[in-house]
């Protein structure tokens, strides 16, 4: 009878795995569904509103209240990162986790589902594609227990109010852009609303079967802002260790990539990132986009984040936060600083608490009205992801007209980046700009385009035969 019940006992504990794979269990309610349903942004921080009233945080602006900025951008994160109540593969889904991805706004738009964004589920994570705004070669791994990383990628998702719409509209085909297009004015796409949230989280895709993975570790910008400074030019890394065998909360010290063994103090754990376990459907796609330049990808290897760029519709121009994984949480590097640090939530706890912020609430101080602005007599905001832009290919072209050397990553502001975002007839687009005042009324640079709402998201992943 005993073994009897340790076979019985075997085959549940296996059919309970299989149904973990097979679906997603609310863990309120203990259901299992086949599909995961987007949340809405929790307030976890006492205090934080969303969607804050646009009067507020443009006393903020007006004031140049850094303050409060910045709080409210740690409140988002904190929403951000909380966990929803759904789990995935045995796993629980963070909130910006449970929303819909841009590739599945743009397949509803595309069959003309306008519907389709605002009661949305999904049936897998979002897809990791190669990152739009870079280029990058891939690693070769050192050694065989060390990883030279296959991939650097992004997947970009909408809250359940900003896929809506953009279902709602359909603005992501080209259709809806044509309409908007006329040669004797600028265009503009129907605005979101105010409760919209954009999300773009980027991971560093790690194998699972090697002891330790290599990531570069941004140390802070060099003298010069004005070059290409990418990875590769930081040289600088630190090693994960999958097993978490290191002394939790340890402050990793870089290292060179001369170094082919990590020493000790170059090792952190695993669960001081956001990371989670690819499946075998993500990592295929994963190695359809590798193009042999890196051993393949497996299911049972690792997403894991590095920084996330979010932007809120709160005010017409949108704020604009980023956050990006640091060595030392409690000092972190520019484009992030100790004060920033400092007002870190006490609610944030364990791998969301290893990430810096950095903010661009306005594109210049003190800040300019929308339209009718100046670029005369202000002081630049620089605000920037790391991972994300100093590796930009460089210079722009586009005239800056705060400062003219302005032509590279180091020096972009985001929401002066977003504010070129645009198509046309034919899906072109302005290039980026480094940080400036950008008059969204300004015909020399706007006349014949479509503004789309600070999103490119749109323009990238835009139906064209649509």
């Amino acid at each position: 009878m005993k073994t009897k019940l340790t076979f019985l006992s075997y085959i549940g504990i296996l059919l309970l795995v299989v149904v973990y794979q097979g679906c997603v269990r609310n863990d309120k309610t203990g259901k299992f569904a086949a599909t995961v349903t987007p949340q809405p942004l929790p307030s976890v921080v006492p205090g934080f509103n969303f969607p804050e009233d646009s009067s507020k945080i443009y006393k903020w602006l007006a004031n140049k209240d850094t303050v409060s900025i910045t709080k409210h951008a740690w409140g988002i994160w904190a929403g951000l990162t909380a966990n929803s109540n759904q789990i995935f593969i045995a796993d629980t889904l963070r909130i910006y986790e449970t929303w819909l991805g841009i590739s599945d706004i743009a397949t509803l738009c595309a069959n003309n589902d306008s519907l389709g964004g605002c009661n949305p589920t999904k049936s897998t994570r979002e897809k990791l594609s190669f990152p739009h705004q870079l280029t990058h070669t891939f690693g070769t791994s050192i050694k065989p227990k060390i990883l030279n990383n296959p991939g650097f990628y992004v997947s970009v998702a909408y809250n359940p109010s900003a896929a809506c719409w953009a279902t709602t509209k359909l603005l992501l085909n080209q259709s809806t852009i044509t309409k908007s297009w006329d040669t004797s004015r600028i265009g503009k796409i129907k605005p979101f609303p105010k409760r919209s949230i954009t999300t773009k989280p980027t991971y560093y895709i790690g194998r699972i079967r090697d002891k330790y993975i290599r990531i570069p570790a941004w140390q802070g910008p060099p003298t010069n802002w004005g070059q290409v400074y990418s990875e590769p030019q930081w040289n600088s890394y630190i090693y994960i260790d999958v097993n978490n065998k290191q002394t939790p909360g340890k402050i990793a010290v870089p290292v060179d990539s001369s170094q082919t063994n990590p020493p000790a103090t170059a090792i952190v754990n695993l669960n001081e990132f956001i990371y989670y376990p690819i499946d075998s459907l993500a990592a295929a796609y994963i190695n359809t986009q590798q193009q042999g330049q890196a051993g393949p990808v497996i299911k049972g290897d690792l997403a894991i984040l590095v920084c996330m760029h979010v932007a809120t519709k709160e005010i017409s121009n949108w704020t604009w936060q980023t956050f990006f994984w640091t060595t030392n949480p409690a000092q972190p590097d520019f484009p992030s600083s100790i004060w920033q640090a400092k007002l870190q939530p006490t609610q944030l706890k364990g791998a969301a608490a290893h990430y810096a912020v950095s903010t661009a609430y306005a594109m210049v101080w003190p800040n300019q009205p929308i339209t009718g602005g100046t670029n005369k007599n202000v002081t630049p905001i620089i605000g920037y992801n790391p991972y994300l832009e100093p590796g930009l290919t460089a210079p722009f072209g586009n005239v800056n007209k705060l400062n003219k050397s302005y032509q590279y990553g180091m020096q972009t502001n985001c929401m002066t980046c977003h504010a070129f975002a645009t198509s046309n007839k034919t899906n072109g687009s302005l290039n980026y700009s480094a940080d400036q005042y950008v008059d969204m009324n300004d015909n020399a640079i706007f006349n014949n385009w479509v503004q789309l709402d600070f999103a490119w998201s749109i323009q990238q992943n835009l139906n064209t035969s649509k």
